[in-house]
């Protein structure tokens, strides 16, 4: 499980481990904000891709030959980035890295769907969730370490390294679980066939949309929080890492709790607990920029965010995969591929809006309350079937 965890939480950690050279990378290849967020971006979206075309192909031909050679390339593309002599160039790398992190990640959180069923299901994809929670605590830590003694570029060389690392581990460790490929394998039409299946389940659809918008939110303030508090609240390169850890410790906290609580307390009111706290902390982000209040208001508000996302995450996770248990790596494919992929749309957007604490606020409140809204109208919809159906 923890060779697993590693390999899924890979891409989160290639997320966040940078993300304190941003200003840095702007500087040093003279390009400006949006154009440096453009390489969060693509791998965003190139990570989104790669789910949606892996995923549901390893349902017909397994998960290990997948996950392997993802692990492999995201490896390689991490050294690519590592020497890139412009901005056209990290941005290609990127782009090749998210899809080896997705590879890798789609055929993971398959492999714990062909193993495990029920309340056990629930409890390993918390697991997971847990490990992952913890790289946006040690990503920013590790990054800030390296910058205090290299660059930007040694960011990426820790990453090719731990790339390799778990290729090696995977080829040790794992075996192949999907002991039932699905008729038809990776063929275009078995595999659109698998994907449309589950997407004509209502409540499947419907989880995919509260997903999608509260990850729009949750990345606005990726993309966008170095900037807020390096150059706008003018905290050094350190101090800002102290914030992005401090807020995602709050995560690995509320995670741990999660996976307590499953089993005990339905996953849906769950999630729609966690999308409630995310909005609030959002609201409050938004009225401490607007009022003026700085960071005395904004870093607690997006702690309170963060927490919530310990719920979001872990319950977005298990109650898609539940739903499609069918056909996991499908499964895992649109969930992971389609929120991944428009939350990487918040990247240059919140760049375009000027980067600033407003416009990270604005941008939070506004898609996590509507995810918020979503849940409870399709939540309630269910509520009213079931007593419909008695």
């Amino acid at each position: 499980m923890l060779t697993l965890s590693l390999i899924v939480g890979v891409s989160p950690f290639a997320t966040d481990m940078y993300i304190p050279g941003l200003p840095a990378i702007a500087r040093d290849l003279d390009v400006s904000t949006a154009a440096v967020q453009l390489t969060l971006t693509a791998f965003l979206v190139a990570f989104a891709v790669g789910q949606i075309v892996v995923g549901p192909i390893s349902d017909g031909v397994g998960r290990r030959r997948i996950l392997l050679g993802g692990t492999a390339l995201f490896a390689v593309a991490g050294l690519v980035c590592a020497i890139a002599p412009d901005i056209v160039t990290l941005v290609v790398a990127r782009v090749v890295q998210g899809l080896g992190g997705a590879a890798g990640a789609v055929a993971g959180r398959a492999m714990v769907g062909d193993a495990a069923t029920g309340t056990q299901r629930s409890r390993l994809y918390s697991t997971l969730a847990v490990v992952n929670s913890v790289g946006p605590v040690v990503a920013p830590l590790a990054g800030g370490v390296v910058l205090s003694f290299s660059t930007w570029r040694g960011a990426f060389v820790v990453l090719a390294v731990l790339g390799a690392v778990l290729t090696i581990a995977a080829a040790r460790l794992l075996p192949e679980t999907l002991t039932e490929p699905t008729p038809g394998g990776r063929s275009p039409r078995a595999v659109l066939g698998r994907m449309a299946e589950l997407l004509r389940i209502p409540r499947f659809r419907w989880y995919l949309v509260t997903g999608c918008c509260g990850t729009i939110g949750f990345f606005s303030y990726i993309a966008t929080s170095s900037f807020v508090f390096q150059q706008q609240y003018g905290f050094g390169e350190g101090l800002y890492t102290l914030v992005f850890a401090s807020n995602a410790s709050c995560m690995i906290v509320s995670t741990l709790v999660f996976r307590q609580l499953v089993g005990r307390v339905a996953e849906d009111r769950l999630y729609t607990i966690g999308l409630a706290v995310g909005t609030a902390g959002s609201v409050l982000v938004l009225l401490g920029a607007v009022s003026g209040a700085g960071p005395a208001v904004v870093w607690p508000a997006l702690a309170l965010v963060t927490a919530a996302w310990g719920w979001v995450i872990p319950g977005s996770i298990t109650l898609t995969q539940a739903l499609g248990h069918r056909h996991p790596g499908t499964a895992s494919a649109l969930a992971g591929g389609l929120t991944f992929g428009l939350g990487g749309l918040a990247t240059p957007l919140a760049g375009a809006l000027g980067g600033t604490a407003t416009a990270m606020g604005g941008m939070m409140a506004g898609f996590i309350a509507l995810g918020l809204v979503v849940q409870v109208w399709a939540s309630a919809r269910d509520r009213r079937r079931v007593v419909g159906s008695r």
